[in-house]
């Protein structure tokens, strides 16, 4: 009951609060304007604690259909083990979490450890419109995926026509964060080979926003907490300036659930 008050505090805040971007920013994502030189300067804040943590808080009370789960397959009790599996946070914090992945032997293999209420499914299919009716989830979690998707667009669109009234929680690697700025100045692009692209905080609202999705809040994270002295001068760096953080997250809403100006 304590969480779910929790939460209906936070959608009440953001229903009442004033709109996160301009007018002339939600033009320009919404392809009402165009400007090829625009200087974007969104307001994001920057979390210290790191992603998993954020995601977890932002998750509470909720019912929620975590998308892509397992993460890295091989990595999934190591990660467990040392506490810093994501879906294990969300576990504890939200109302009710379901798993859901496309790989059916990661599925298996987490579901081998213990972890509950995991399915495969591809959002595309058809058994995912019965399961979604069935668990009635009203927020997605979809961290770190997109950039790992061949139409990520259509795959937003099927999750807003799936669930029009769920709000979704996102994150993403930030392309224009400080590592990727270093590894520059050494000709050197440092990437997880299985990413397609890389995101900036205003291409990420334009393909929410593409994809059918608004977003209510924004903020920027480093993946967890620095552990060293340089990590935690990095940290110092990124929270003088957000733009330069690890991540992106955002909880945004499905456009037909957003309220109309009166």
């Amino acid at each position: 009951m304590a969480g779910a008050l929790r939460r209906l505090v936070v959608l009440v805040v953001l229903s009442v609060s004033e709109p996160l971007l301009s007018d002339a920013t939600q033009a320009l994502l919404a392809d009402q304007a165009f400007d090829a030189d625009w200087p974007a300067r969104l307001p994001y804040r920057f979390d210290a604690l790191g992603r998993n943590a954020l995601l977890g808080r932002l998750v509470r009370g909720a019912r929620v259909l975590h998308l892509g789960f397992a993460d890295h397959a091989p990595l999934i009790a190591a990660k467990r083990a040392q506490g810093v599996w994501l879906h294990d946070r969300v576990l504890s914090e939200a109302q009710t979490a379901w798993g859901v992945d496309i790989n059916a032997e990661a599925v298996a293999l987490a579901t081998s450890l213990g972890v509950p209420d995991l399915h495969v499914a591809d959002v595309h299919a058809a058994e995912m419109h019965a399961l979604v009716q069935g668990l009635a989830p009203d927020c997605w979690l979809l961290p770190d995926v997109l950039e790992h998707l061949h139409e990520p667009v259509a795959f937003l669109q099927r999750l807003a026509q799936l669930a029009p009234q769920a709000r979704l929680v996102v994150s993403v690697p930030n392309g224009l964060n400080l590592r990727n700025q270093l590894q520059a100045l050494r000709q050197v692009e440092r990437i997880n080979s299985d990413h397609l692209c890389w995101y900036s905080p205003f291409t990420t609202l334009k393909l929410l926003r593409r994809g059918g999705y608004v977003a209510d809040a924004l903020w920027a994270a480093q993946i967890a907490p620095a552990s060293s002295v340089a990590g935690r001068v990095l940290a110092a760096l990124v929270a003088r300036r957000p733009l330069w953080a690890d991540n992106l997250i955002v909880v945004a809403r499905p456009v037909a659930s957003t309220p109309q100006p009166r």
